[in-house]
C-alpha cells in the first residue's frame, strides 16, 4: 500500500488501483465501472470472485444489500408503496440496474441468468454475478449485530494500522486497544441467546 493510504476517501482505492499504486482492490464492482468508457482500461482489468479457503472450498463473499424506504412523516405514502411495487418488479428492477452498468448485482439470480447482460457480455459482470448471486455469499457483520456498524463507523481496526504507521505502537498494543475499544461497543448491545 502507497504511504497515501492513511489519508484515502472512499474513492481513493479505486484511484490507487488505476494509477498502478496497488495490483489488487476487494472492492465488488466499482474498481471495474470506473473506467468503463475506455475499453483499453477496463480489457486490462482482471475480475475474480473470492478465493478458495484453506479447506479447498470457496470462502462466502460480504454481500452488501440495500433496501428502499418510506421516511416516517411522508406525505404521499400510498403513492410511494405503490412505485416501490412498480420499481421491484423484476423486468422495471433488471433495466434500473443496468442502466448501473451492473454495479449492483440483480438480487433475483433466475432473472439474471435469463439477460445474456449479467453472465455472457462482459467478463467483469460475469465475475460479479457469479460471485453475489451463485457462489456462497453471507451478510455483512452489521446484519448480525448493529455493534459492528459501530465499530466501522468509528474505524476502530483502521485506526490500529495507523497506530502502527504514524504513532509508534507495535501491532500487539495497537490490536489491543482496538479489541478494547470494539468490546466497549459490544457491551453497549447485548444479544441475548435463544
Amino acid at each position: 500500500m502507497p504511504p497515501s493510504c492513511v489519508n484515502w476517501n472512499d474513492a481513493d482505492d479505486n484511484n490507487a488501483f488505476h494509477a498502478k499504486l496497488v495490483v489488487m482492490d476487494f472492492d465488488g464492482f466499482s474498481t471495474e465501472v470506473a473506467v468503463y468508457k475506455n475499453k483499453a482500461l477496463y480489457d486490462d482489468i482482471v475480475t475474480r470472485g473470492m478465493p478458495l479457503g484453506n479447506d479447498g472450498q470457496k470462502i462466502p463473499s460480504p454481500n452488501v444489500s440495500f433496501g428502499a424506504l418510506i421516511p416516517k412523516g411522508a406525505k404521499n405514502v400510498d403513492v410511494a408503496k405503490e412505485f416501490l411495487k412498480y420499481a421491484v418488479e423484476p423486468k422495471v428492477l433488471n433495466e434500473y440496474l443496468k442502466g448501473g452498468l451492473g454495479r449492483w448485482a440483480l438480487p433475483m439470480p433466475e432473472v439474471a441468468k435469463s439477460d445474456p447482460f449479467w453472465f455472457k457480455e462482459d467478463p467483469h459482470r460475469t465475475a460479479y454475478a457469479t460471485e453475489t448471486l451463485i457462489d456462497p455469499t453471507l451478510p455483512l457483520y452489521e446484519a448480525f449485530n448493529p455493534a459492528m456498524a459501530s465499530v466501522n463507523a468509528e474505524h476502530v481496526f483502521s485506526i490500529a494500522m495507523l497506530d502502527v504507521m504514524n504513532n509508534g505502537m507495535t501491532p500487539e498494543q495497537a490490536i489491543d486497544k482496538a479489541f478494547k475499544r470494539a468490546e466497549a461497543i459490544f457491551a453497549k448491545y447485548p444479544i441475548a441467546q435463544a
